[in-house]
């Protein structure tokens, strides 16, 4: 249970931080920075987290299998990551991450589609209530409306990269992979696509330069895949401890963790029913769509 907590605690610091990058002034400076700062940031956070999980070993003990990992990478970074940033910088991070909760129910309508998993009259209505979570959220929050739509379509982009992402490891992991190879190769294949990408088709290149010598820019970013890192190996200690479902119900509480964050920072404005009411339709819209009922609600740590 207890890393469980801990892995949708330190996501939330993650979360902060990679708001506090975004929000640099360095990205202020010109529309083609404040563009590219969401793309940038994703890039540089799975670069780092990929070094710091460089002794992993799983280079050495490469399998064929580890070839879909690349696949579930290239998807959940530069698209899922990307969304999740995004989502972060046009919603805040509160709403930002709240919004991006509904990607285990993505996750299951993918599973349905792809691998003809069934879903059940009941967690349809589960998924429909989880979006009307996300419409309610937002619809109750003062934020401008270019910032709300786009806020929104970044967390659909977002739900959806992670999701997919999140069918193929499923079976990856079955196969018998190793967690902490997966996870060395999904942030080192997942920084060398989005480099590739930023490079290739958006005129990043030549921000590089500048952004190499912005030392608050990298203390974020440094800090954000620090605690992202430890969050992603909490999260699969948690899975093994406590099976998939139970592990994505206490993972998702990100989402709350980082409302708190920003409440407690200064923004009492999203404090009021509306949004506590929808907010808690999200979390647990998405848990039961996803989720083993059965292993949800019995009783006991196992």
């Amino acid at each position: 249970m207890r890393a469980g907590i801990l892995a949708g605690l330190t996501w939330a610091i993650e979360t902060m931080l990679l708001s506090g990058a975004l929000n640099l002034p360095f990205f202020a400076k010109n529309l083609q920075l404040a563009f590219l700062a969401p793309f940038i940031c994703a890039f540089l956070h799975d670069s780092c987290s990929s070094l710091l999980l460089a002794g992993q070993g799983a280079w050495r003990a490469w399998q064929r299998q580890y070839w879909w990992i690349v696949l579930a990478a290239a998807i959940g970074g530069p698209v899922g990551m990307t969304g999740y940033v995004l989502a972060v910088k046009f919603m805040g991070p509160a709403l930002g991450a709240v919004a991006c909760a509904i990607f285990p129910a993505a996750g299951a309508v993918l599973a349905y589609l792809i691998l003809g998993e069934q879903l059940t009259p009941a967690r349809w209505g589960c998924l429909l209530a989880t979006l009307l979570g996300v419409y309610g959220l937002s619809a109750s929050s003062h934020l401008a409306t270019g910032n709300l739509l786009f806020g929104l379509a970044s967390a659909i982009m977002c739900a959806g990269g992670w999701g997919l992402e999140a069918v193929i490891l499923a079976k990856c992991l079955k196969g018998g992979v190793k967690p902490s190879h997966a996870l060395q190769i999904r942030q080192t294949a997942s920084a060398i696509v989005s480099g590739i990408l930023l490079l290739a088709l958006l005129p990043a290149g030549i921000f590089f330069h500048p952004v190499l010598g912005q030392g608050r820019l990298w203390l974020f970013i440094s800090f954000a895949s620090a605690f992202a890192t430890v969050s992603y190996l909490f999260y699969y200690k948690a899975i093994d401890q406590l099976g998939p479902s139970k592990a994505m119900a206490l993972n998702v509480t990100s989402s709350a963790w980082a409302y708190l964050f920003t409440v407690f920072s200064g923004q009492w404005d999203l404090v009021n029913g509306k949004s506590l009411f929808f907010a808690l339709l999200v979390f647990a819209g998405s848990i039961l769509t996803a989720g083993d009922w059965q292993e949800l609600f019995k009783r006991g740590d196992h």
